[in-house]
């Protein structure tokens, strides 16, 4: 476990150096801005940071909307809660460290960029892979050690974007692959659950700072039973769908939205979420994005 975390710490310092060799050979070393962010609301976009720059995130999921007035519809709290920082290595390529509350989990997660192409749609492809601690577990009664290997999970992801009508139109396909979906497991032995999701997005842009989305997490295979610890199966994996709207403005990005899911980092998220699309089910969230 030390190794592999260590290699994602130094594989990008390493590629770092190389990044002037491969400028000069690639015929895609110009960079088109596409999405106008690295991430939508929770998924994320082809798009990297500037070499040098880094970007700070902090996002909320409130409770359920049905609680009406006497719970603000939610607003009252408590809420799920996950902050990050991102840091760009080089123009295509950057690291994100983010922590959520629930189950304290801790994402390390790196993303490259390596094709765009601008012809008659603009396009691009990147890729994503992450490590996830789980670092407050209780399986059963009892609390795990916060770096217990039954809690660690690993994700790799495959980002496709393309933008329409003149850029003003962004549609985006994620396929994602998850190892260890359900953490409670206390054999690391046992076979671990994987979960294979396809989420997509779409943005539409009315200018530099109004726009609209919507995204889908359709959990494809692989674990779609339980994802707390617990013999009720209200709890179990459902599809996720979010839709709101993203004002840009002073460097920062703010989506405000509803959505049926609860959950944050990108292996609670790609699991799936947490409630169906009942009446209870939907619930008000924000994300904020600054980069510096």
């Amino acid at each position: 476990m030390k190794y592999l975390v260590l290699l994602m710490i130094v594989i990008p310092f390493a590629l770092k150096g190389q990044s002037s060799w491969k400028k000069s050979l690639s015929p895609h070393n110009t960079n088109i801005e596409m999405f106008h962010s690295s991430q939508t609301a929770n998924l994320p976009t082809t798009e990297t940071l500037k070499q040098g720059n880094f970007m700070y995130e902090i996002s909320h999921r409130f409770e359920s909307i049905s609680l009406g007035y006497d719970g603000l519809y939610g607003l009252d709290g408590p809420v799920s809660m996950r902050t990050a920082l991102s840091y760009g290595f080089t123009d295509n390529l950057m690291v994100s460290l983010g922590r959520s509350n629930v189950q304290d989990n801790l994402d390390l997660r790196l993303k490259y960029k390596f094709i765009q192409i601008d012809a008659f749609f603009s396009s691009a492809i990147a890729l994503q892979a992450g490590i996830a601690f789980n670092t407050e577990v209780f399986a059963g009664l009892k609390k795990r050690d916060p770096f217990d290997m039954n809690s660690v999970q690993y994700y790799g992801q495959a980002i496709y974007n393309v933008m329409f009508i003149k850029n003003i139109l962004g549609f985006g396909i994620v396929p994602s692959f998850l190892y260890n979906s359900f953490i409670f497991t206390n054999d690391y032995n046992t076979d671990k659950k994987y979960t294979f999701s396809i989420p997509f997005y779409l943005q539409y842009y009315f200018n530099r700072t109004w726009s609209l989305w919507v995204e889908v997490n359709a959990v494809a295979g692989g674990w779609k039973g339980n994802i707390f610890y617990s013999a009720d199966q209200k709890n179990k994996s459902h599809n996720s769908l979010a839709t709101g709207a993203a004002i840009e403005t002073g460097g920062h990005i703010f989506f405000l939205f509803i959505t049926n899911s609860s959950r944050l980092n990108p292996s609670q998220y790609l699991v799936g979420a947490n409630n169906s699309f009942g009446k209870d089910a939907w619930r008000f969230a924000f994300g904020i994005t600054r980069e510096l």
